[in-house]
């Protein structure tokens, strides 16, 4: 409950750290996305893109010219890994799977490749990049020495870089329609239990080197309402 009090508060005074720069806003964006998280680790597919849970947040743009946002995102989901989907043979012998949830916020900025004027009444389009960095908490995983099925004892707090590409569509003033793809690099190797804080868990297995972080990879849409002041030459 704690935790999810201050993800909550923390979202907030991001939104709000936003807000203050209000007076000279082209325009601001808020709304949902939605889409398919996978992650890629030591258990299961090795799949770059492989959506296989649901993953769903808010977001809020503000966009500082007709090239560049800054936004800020909540996003919460679930993953899994099976290794019996495993194209690995020995993978597949061994037979691990895992369930995890997570939660994510955090801010980054977006470029888009053209201009896109969010406001004009006219349809537009244009590809844009985005990177940034997540606060996210999971759940913490570990496997006993006879069982295939992954337990948890607790939270654990990490944080995340998402970065990608995508395209997005103004339709009118108001409403904004993005795709886009996200890698999420992480910085935790336990995302799957493969490397447990056996401080707590002594009987609890290692099959990672820890050479190489978990991944998440989020694929989906945002839906945004566009509200606030025009610029100067617009109004």
């Amino acid at each position: 409950m704690y935790s999810f009090r201050m993800n909550r508060i923390w979202f907030y005074c991001v939104l709000f750290g936003f807000g203050c720069f209000v007076s000279h806003a082209q325009r601001h964006e808020l709304g949902l996305l939605i889409g398919g998280v996978n992650y890629i680790g030591e258990v299961g597919k090795t799949q770059y893109f492989n959506p296989r849970h649901l993953g769903y947040g808010i977001i809020y743009k503000r966009n500082i010219s007709q090239r560049i946002a800054l936004r800020a995102q909540f996003s919460t989901g679930k993953f899994s890994a099976n290794d019996i989907n495993a194209s690995d043979l020995d993978r597949r012998a061994r037979g691990l799977y895992f369930q995890n949830n997570y939660t994510a916020w955090g801010a980054g900025i977006e470029v888009n490749y053209v201009s896109f004027p969010v406001g004009d009444f006219g349809t537009s389009w244009t590809p844009f990049l985005h990177a940034g960095i997540q606060r996210m908490v999971t759940d913490e995983l570990y496997f006993t020495t006879f069982e295939n099925n992954a337990q948890a004892h607790g939270k654990k707090m990490t944080l995340s870089v998402p970065f990608g590409i995508g395209v997005k569509f103004n339709f009118g003033r108001y409403w904004v329609i993005a795709a886009e793809v996200q890698p999420q690099f992480t910085f935790t190797d336990n995302l799957d239990g493969s490397f447990p804080n056996t401080d707590k868990q002594p009987l609890a297995r290692k099959f990672s080197t820890s050479l190489s972080s978990d991944w998440l990879v989020f694929t989906g849409i945002s839906i945004t309402y566009a509200f606030g002041r025009l610029p100067c030459c617009r109004e």
